[in-house]
């Protein structure tokens, strides 16, 4: 909606001095008003100081300046003298949207609280949302020009002193926290390469994956009650070309022998890593007497050890091993005489198109069940250096993470971390830059420096002891200094309502 409002002047941009405004800053608009774009691609908050004045774009000297922010979320920033400076915070890893402006500014606001504009069209009540940490207060007020109401309902409870230009006091809901949510928490110290290295390295590429990234993106945004986005996804991702393509795990348990997964070649790109390595997930350990797994055709067996069997190794724990031995064919058992959960084959068909599983003859369910097959294999991945920290948590934020920040040059899947909590290993399923990926489009980002692992923070992992591991390999790129950091996305805000009905 905004860059509808602001289309016509949004395309005279503005570059700004990398020194003063950090790097590929840009102000976009007219000589009255300007939105002005910021980054900060640092793990500390970083504050810009803001000339209000031609070094943005504004030519006209007549009036006052308001200045508001946008983006990542809402704020009325406040009204200055044309040529003053303010003071912008942009959060760690964070982009930030301002409007710098001498008109009079008709979207709705809230001052003194950060806030999101979720409903503001004609004929309809303004429905705000008013954002806090928990268990904080703000003082907040109506900006003027808002617009012309005629009842203001704060949770649905009437307010209306807001409407003539009175501050009232919120309180957001929920406990305070005592610690910043984002904060850095240890820096990695070198150690002796630890003797369960291999299992802390198949932690994360069993909870990683090599799904398209267009997958990915499905599963970051969640599920949808727009038809439309249900019927757009449904048609992308049955079409045949995706489907031969051979992209996605899921379509290794899907019930039809047409569709498969295996690792994809474009632009004569192999992703594999050091040849890859098929692993499988069954998601948690379970009583299985027999593993069928399908190729479409001969030729799919390549690389099988001598074009008649191989074998398969199987774990409960990712630190102990069994070796398991089937023979070459389109319809391959493997007999498993144990509980199991995780599978891995050091060579593995060039095409599998579906992998069934049977106890007592009952087909098992698959809905847990996971792929990948672009991760080395641990013969192929002898850690040379490792870092570790151990550290705690005192309180549990929603949407809470570590980052385990690897910085400096390791080469290309040169560096892996995972984590202990009470001796249990827990991979990262998640890196940026992002894990090897089967390419729909274009390849993933193949970078040889600065990743950074995530792990998700459990309300278990509260109070207890986190061993933080990373792991090099790469014997001439070990100059690494490691740190964790604790986090949340989004920001851990409560939220009040705010609805304005309009007279």
């Amino acid at each position: 909606n905004l860059h509808r409002k602001y289309r016509d002047i949004l395309v005279h941009g503005l570059v700004l001095p990398e020194d003063i405004f950090g790097p590929s800053a840009v102000s976009r608009g007219d000589d009255r008003t300007r939105l002005i774009t910021l980054r900060n691609l640092s793990w500390e908050t970083k504050t810009y100081t803001i000339q209000l004045d031609l070094t943005v774009g504004l030519l006209d000297t007549t009036r006052h300046v308001h200045c508001r922010q946008f983006f990542p979320s809402e704020r009325i920033i406040g009204t200055f003298p044309q040529g003053k400076t303010v003071d912008v915070e942009v959060a760690p890893f964070r982009s930030c949207l301002l409007l710098v402006t001498t008109k009079d500014c008709d979207e709705p606001g809230v001052a003194g609280s950060d806030y999101e504009v979720l409903r503001n069209v004609p004929g309809k009540s303004v429905i705000l949302h008013l954002k806090g940490l928990p268990g904080t207060e703000a003082r907040i007020s109506i900006q003027p020009n808002s617009g012309d109401f005629e009842t203001a309902r704060l949770n649905g409870q009437k307010k209306d002193q807001l409407l003539l230009g009175e501050t009232i006091k919120v309180r957001f809901p929920g406990q305070a926290l005592q610690r910043d949510f984002h904060r850095k928490l240890s820096e990695l110290n070198v150690c002796d390469v630890p003797s369960d290295a291999q299992a802390l390295y198949e932690a994360t590429v069993f909870a990683g994956d090599n799904n398209a990234l267009e997958v990915r993106s499905f599963f970051r945004s969640g599920e949808s009650e727009i038809s439309q986005v249900i019927e757009a996804r449904r048609a992308f991702f049955s079409q045949d070309v995706f489907l031969e393509r051979g992209i996605w795990d899921k379509n290794l348990f899907d019930g039809d022998k047409s569709t498969g997964f295996w690792p994809s070649r474009k632009y004569s790109i192999d992703m594999r890593v050091a040849g890859g390595c098929f692993r499988l997930d069954f998601g948690e350990v379970i009583d299985i007497n027999r593993l069928v797994f399908y190729v479409p055709d001969e030729y799919s067996l390549q690389p099988l050890l001598n074009d008649e069997g191989n074998y398969a190794e199987v774990s409960t724990d990712l630190k102990t091993w069994d070796r398991l031995t089937y023979l070459a064919g389109k319809r391959m058992i493997l007999d498993i005489p144990a509980p199991v959960r995780y599978i891995r084959f050091r060579s593995f068909p060039d095409r599998i198109t579906e992998i069934e599983g049977y106890k007592d003859g009952r087909m098992l369910s698959r809905n847990l069940w996971r792929a990948s097959n672009l991760f080395a294999h641990p013969r192929r991945k002898e850690a040379t250096k490792a870092w570790t920290a151990q550290c705690e948590l005192d309180e549990w934020v929603e949407g809470s993470y570590l980052c385990i920040a690897v910085e400096g040059e390791h080469g290309i899947e040169g560096a892996y971390a995972a984590i202990k909590v009470n001796d249990q290993i827990i991979g990262c399923p998640d890196r940026a830059p992002s894990f090897p990926s089967n390419t729909w489009e274009y390849v993933y980002a193949r970078r040889d420096k600065n990743y950074t692992y995530y792990v998700p923070i459990t309300r278990e992992m509260i109070g207890q002891p986190i061993d933080v591991f990373v792991l090099a390999y790469d014997e001439e790129k070990l100059d690494l200094s490691p740190t964790v950091w604790q986090t949340a996305y989004p920001v851990p805000f409560e939220s009040i309502e705010l609805e304005l009905v309009r007279k």
